[in-house]
């Protein structure tokens, strides 16, 4: 009989146990790359930083259809350009439901020629241009900066920054006490004739209410409104411009526009009245984009803390949870409902929109 050289076990025992322990840690490692394969396998169709790159360098330019202002886009075109200066951006800048028109007619034709696809989202334009096929998928490396509410799980969009319906007012007409602090304020007596500008394409505020109060109440309330004899009138930055000219007391608007005239002395102010709804600004990639080496590189551009901190500098509120808007309340410290991006019933908010307060159809 062989006798054990350690702790009385014999040398088959040990060889046993060493066997039993690689099937367990071959059983582990399995599992782990089961666990990890999809996200693997992500970044392998995406392609590493330096493939990106060097597929990006041979196509040479990309095509950004965008909502965001001229000069705006123009700076993160030069900031993108001199990080990549074998890169060449073709801009087009215009309205959403033209972009969304033209990129759809533009597809119709097989006329490939968007890239990038930015600030589409209002009108229900997301969900068509999704139908038609015209929205391709991208997981950025930089998503995981993006709060859950600002990217989609599928890779469809991720948000660039986001607007807030708030409400403006000239601090020269409208005393402290008697500025609205709450919805049901804006039907005080005072404020009835002419009294608040509003927007005749407010369609996403009109729905985000409807659904955070329900459609019954909702309606009821907007009835309402509408006896106060708004007036209505294209234009974002337009309206508040007016309110700080004294052409009327209030607007309905965006929170980062009237912080933008706060910032530049104008006699305007601002009130979040809950729950505020928050309208989020897309950015895809097309589908058939021609150059989607180049158009990955510059959503993940736009997606940097880089990009990011200049959004701040421009007075809009960021998606990345690591840069904070500029005041921090642009976002902060109230009740919120975000904008329904997939909103297959946005058609009918439009038409109740224009139907409650006697707009003509555009």
């Amino acid at each position: 009989m062989r006798c054990a050289p350690w702790g009385g076990e014999s040398w088959a025992e040990d060889s046993s146990r060493t066997k039993l322990m690689a099937v367990h840690i071959k059983r582990i490692l399995f599992v782990i790359l089961a666990i990890l394969w999809p996200s693997f396998g992500r970044a392998q169709a995406q392609g590493t930083a330096p493939d990106l790159v060097a597929q990006a360098k041979k196509e040479g330019r990309l095509s950004w259809y965008t909502t965001v202002s001229i000069p705006e886009s123009k700076q993160f075109i030069d900031m993108f350009e001199k990080q990549y200066p074998f890169i060449k951006v073709d801009l087009l800048r215009s309205g959403s439901g033209a972009l969304v028109n033209r990129v759809i007619s533009e597809y119709a034709a097989k006329n490939y020629a968007a890239d990038v696809l930015h600030g589409m989202s209002s009108r229900g334009g997301f969900t068509i241009l999704k139908q038609k096929n015209i929205l391709g998928r991208y997981e950025s490396p930089e998503d995981k900066y993006l709060p859950v509410e600002l990217k989609d799980k599928n890779g469809y969009w991720g948000s660039t920054f986001q607007n807030t319906f708030v409400l403006a007012y000239n601090k020269r007409n409208v005393k402290p006490d008697d500025v609205p602090k709450t919805y049901e304020d804006l039907l005080r007596p005072m404020w009835k004739g002419r009294q608040i500008i509003n927007d005749t394409d407010n369609f996403e505020w009109f729905d985000g209410l409807l659904k955070f109060w329900g459609r019954d109440k909702g309606l009821a309330y907007f009835r309402r409104l509408a006896q106060q004899d708004q007036i209505f009138q294209r234009g974002a930055r337009g309206r508040i411009q007016l309110v700080a000219a004294g052409e009327a007391p209030l607007t309905i608007g965006y929170g980062p526009h009237a912080q933008s005239f706060v910032n530049q002395g104008a006699p305007i102010e601002w009130v979040p009245l809950e729950p505020v709804v928050v309208i989020i600004n897309t950015v895809s990639i097309a589908q058939r984009a021609p150059h989607p080496a180049a158009a990955r590189l510059f959503i993940d551009f736009l997606f940097s803390k880089t990009a990011q901190l200049k959004l701040r500098e421009m007075s809009r509120i960021p998606s990345r949870s690591d840069v904070d808007a500029d005041p921090p309340r642009l976002i902060k410290g109230f009740k919120k409902v975000f904008q329904d991006i997939e909103n297959e019933n946005m058609s009918e908010s439009i038409r109740l929109f224009q139907q409650t307060f006697g707009l003509t159809a555009g």
